[in-house]
């Protein structure tokens, strides 16, 4: 008997630990740590509702003093963020498209969680994101103006191009030194494909799935909006799926979530999950 007391005065504070991660106030902002000036905050919900409506992408933005505050005790920002992704749903459920970015002030750090949808190369993309538009004004202590740079170019350098199909945006602030060792391997791995034209390292650098229909790889994904969301009703869209080599095509449709609510509402969140993938950034 004592010693199932004993476990259960151990354990019950993990309990509590598990359970204590916060509901949302809205789904486009959570600014526990009020940080955003009013004018500000709704500059950034702007950004947020009108990317999400051209996009289709729901980017949630939380502030925080402290993870452990919100039951983050002990945890890395990493699997605390993917923590919170998942129990909010951030983004579609079918697409597994959404992003929160989590910004830690007293702990000086930050997360960019991305949706299971997302492949190893938007990782890259938001530690961009994060290291050119989030972290310079945050060693400034200006983190309203940090936030409002860092959420356009989370839209114009990872959901925007993502929707698209098309890869991550170069980065035009890569120095001589960065870009010659891409150059040296770019130069080796042209003449190795123009000798391997059709060997499975050609395939491999293309970095697009088989065909289901040939085996070949070559898939590339687009999406177009048929319908924009509104306040009261969703959107609607078609998703295409096409082959290079044989031509195969798949369309099939997809719904865009309302536009946010007031705030206090976390009724447009649509059950994403996250799978770890992302960036984190420290000042």
């Amino acid at each position: 008997m004592l010693r199932a007391l004993l476990a259960l005065f151990l354990l019950w504070p993990l309990s509590l630990t598990a359970q204590t991660l916060p509901e949302p106030l809205s789904d486009t902002i959570s600014d526990y740590a009020t940080i955003l000036p009013p004018e500000v905050a709704a500059r950034v919900t702007q950004t947020l509702t009108k990317g999400r409506t051209d996009t289709g992408v729901h980017v949630v933005l939380v502030t925080m003093e402290r993870i452990a505050d919100y039951g983050g005790a002990g945890q890395r920002i990493e699997d605390y963020a993917k923590k919170l992704f998942n129990q909010w749903g951030v983004g579609d459920a079918a697409r597994d498209d959404g992003i929160l970015i989590l910004v830690a002030r007293t702990d000086r750090e930050m997360r960019i969680a991305l949706g299971a949808g997302y492949e190893v190369m938007w990782d890259n993309a938001a530690q961009r994101v994060i290291d050119r538009h989030f972290l310079p004004a945050f060693r400034a202590d200006d983190y309203a103006g940090g936030i409002e740079a860092g959420v356009a170019a989370t839209f114009d350098l990872i959901a925007t191009p993502f929707v698209a199909g098309n890869p991550p945006p170069p980065d035009p602030q890569k120095t001589w030194e960065d870009i010659l060792p891409l150059a040296v391997f770019g130069l080796f791995a042209t003449a190795i494909i123009g000798i391997f034209a059709r060997s499975a390292l050609g395939d491999a650098l293309m970095r697009f799935k088989s065909c289901p229909s040939c085996g070949q790889r070559g898939l590339s994904r687009t999406r177009d909006i048929l319908s924009r969301a509104t306040r009261s009703s969703s959107g609607h869209g078609m998703m295409h799926t096409r082959c290079s080599s044989c031509g195969w095509d798949r369309s099939e449709p997809y719904t865009i979530a309302k536009q946010s609510r007031s705030s206090g509402s976390s009724s447009g969140f649509g059950g994403g999950s996250s799978s770890g993938g992302g960036a984190s950034g420290r000042w």
